[in-house]
Formats: structure tokens, sequence, C-alpha cells
């Protein structure tokens, strides 16, 4: 058995010292076990004896860092000490320094002979939303489903649009996508959970990784190594339900939806409409995928003045009651 791998944060701000052990002791799927000191004297008391993979110190505490057996030293930039090496800033949100961490570490992870990735429960159920109809609210469909689930289990939703269709998700240039992501899917199972890990994001409870910015990101991405990416996610990262926003730009649409427990298919009520539907339903049994059709629910979402938001209170309302309905046959 392998021994536990840990992480120490080293700061003699005690207040920024506690409540970031609070935060990183908070978060599921960890690789590590993690502690907080304050002085010298406690640190070489927890080093004493064993190795610490990560040492998360405080560029002011770096001058005190006794010798021992550490794998890596990430420094928190505080204004007030040497930066040389991996440096991470101090001041900004805790999620940004763990996504940081998060980086760093999977690099190290790389070299690593056997590395395992631990599973951490059932299989989450993987819900396909997908429409050959066009304006049919899929995308704010299948956020807000997610964040309505997310209210009670983990839940995330990744979108296959290369134009991201929601303002509350768009992120700024140079942001980590899911395109950067899939570069990682021949990577062992632990390296692409550490990336997905540093990627993740969260919206109103709902997690989510940025969505591609170049449809032929997309596009290229083989049918084999979606169902790879889609099985580590649904095995490896605790979620009870992944929400797929999908397009026809994605290859393999139909293997995609084949692996699905669930499948949305959003129409309206005119006579277009309609007639797409029946055209991708008989495309589904020319090939042979019946069994997408089979698990498959046609529902029409309500014409509404006015789309909820994203990030908004989503309790009432005609379209949130729609989808409450919906939810209930997952």
């Amino acid at each position: 058995m392998k021994p536990e791998k840990i992480l120490i944060l080293y700061d003699r701000d005690e207040e920024y010292a506690n409540l970031m052990c609070e935060f990183l002791i908070g978060q599921k799927g960890l690789p590590w076990r993690v502690a907080a000191c304050t002085s010298r004297e406690d640190l070489v008391k927890i080093c004493t004896g064993r190795r610490t993979d990560i040492l998360l110190a405080a560029a002011s505490c770096i001058d005190s860092i006794p010798k021992a057996d550490i794998g890596k030293i990430v420094i928190l930039d505080d204004g007030m000490g040497k930066l040389d090496g991996a440096v991470v800033e101090k001041y900004q949100p805790a999620e940004e320094t763990l996504r940081k961490i998060l980086e760093l570490y999977s690099i190290d992870v790389c070299g690593e002979e056997d590395p395992k990735a631990e599973t951490d429960g059932d299989k989450a159920k993987l819900i396909g939303v997908f429409s050959p109809v066009r304006r049919c609210y899929q995308t704010t469909f299948s956020v807000l489903m997610g964040r309505l689930l997310s209210e009670k289990e983990r839940t995330l939703y990744l979108s296959f649009e290369f134009c991201e269709g929601c303002e509350e998700l768009i992120m700024p240039e140079g942001t980590k996508n899911l395109s950067d992501l899939m570069y990682f899917i021949k990577s062992p199972p632990s390296v692409f959970s550490l990336r997905f890990k540093s990627m993740v994001r969260t919206v109103a409870g709902l997690d989510y990784i940025p969505a591609a910015i170049s449809g032929s990101d997309i596009s290229e991405i083989p049918e084999e190594e979606w169902k790879v990416f889609l099985t580590r996610i649904c095995v490896l990262e605790g979620y009870s339900y992944v929400i797929l926003d999908l397009s026809e730009s994605v290859r393999g649409i139909f293997g995609i939806l084949r692996m699905c427990d669930r499948v949305y298919t959003l129409t309206r009520h005119d006579r277009v409409a309609k007639r797409k539907i029946e055209s991708y339903e008989n495309v589904l049994s020319m090939y042979k995928y019946t069994d997408i059709t089979e698990k498959s629910i046609k529902c029409t979402p309500p014409s509404v003045s006015r789309v909820p938001s994203i990030t908004g209170d989503i309790c009432g309302g005609e379209f949130a009651d729609f989808i409450r309905d919906q939810i209930g046959n997952i």
C-alpha cells in the first residue's frame, strides 16, 4: 500500500493559513491529506520522519524552511520574499490558487511509473441534450437542469458548442478549456484527473469546464477519445450527473448519445421543427441507433418572454417548472 500523500501549508499569517487549509480540506477528490502550520517549529515536527509531497509556503517564510524530504515547494507570493521556482499568487480566490497547484502537481505526476486514479463512488448518470432544431433553448435547458440537479447532487455541465451561448460561462482569453483538457486524454487517469480538477469552474453551484473556442478543436477529436473522456469523468470525478450540451460538430455524436442514460430532444411546435425531428429519427433508424430513440424524451420548452438567468433565482417560473417535470424522467 502506497503511503498517503501530504500537502503542508506554511504561513505565519494564522488567519490565512487556517482559512486556506479549511478550504482545501473541504474539496473532494484531492490527491493529498492537507495540514497547516504557522511556525518553523510546527513545520519541523510535521516534516520529521515522513515525506511531504507539496509544501505550499508563503514567500516571507521561505528562508525558514528546514531541510526535509519535500517533493515540491510552491511559493505563495505575498510580496515579502524571494520568488524562485513555482509561484502562486497568494491574494486571489482560493479556487484559483488550488487550480494552479493542481496544474503544477500534474506536471510532476507525469513522471511517475504507475500513477493510479482513485474512484470516488458510483458512476455518474450521463444526460445528453441534443436536437437538430435550432433556437429551442437547448443551452438554457441544459444549464438550468444542471443547476436544479446540483441543488441536491454534484453535477457537471459540458458544452460541446464552440461558441458559448451563456454570457455567465464565458471566461477571459487564455483560460484553459475543453479542448485543452482533451490534450491529456492519453495521459494516465491520475494525470487526467488532476488536469480536470485544475480546469473545472463553478457557477451558482454547478460545475463546468469552459467550452472550446474553436470549432475545429471539437470536430477533429475522434469518437473513441470522447468515449474515454466521458467514462473517466463519470467514473473518477465523483459526480452524480454529467450533462452534455451536444452539437452536430462533434464526431461520433450518435456513439456519444448511445453512452447516455437519458437523452433529451428539444423541439418546437412549428412544421419545420417537426420535419427535422422526423428526419433525425429516420437517420437513427437507418444506421441502427434505435436504442437512442428508445431512451430519448422529446419535449417542447414553453415560449417565454424572458428566459431565466443562468445565475439568478430559478425557484419559480414556467420554464423552471417545465425542467423540474423533465427531471422526473431521469
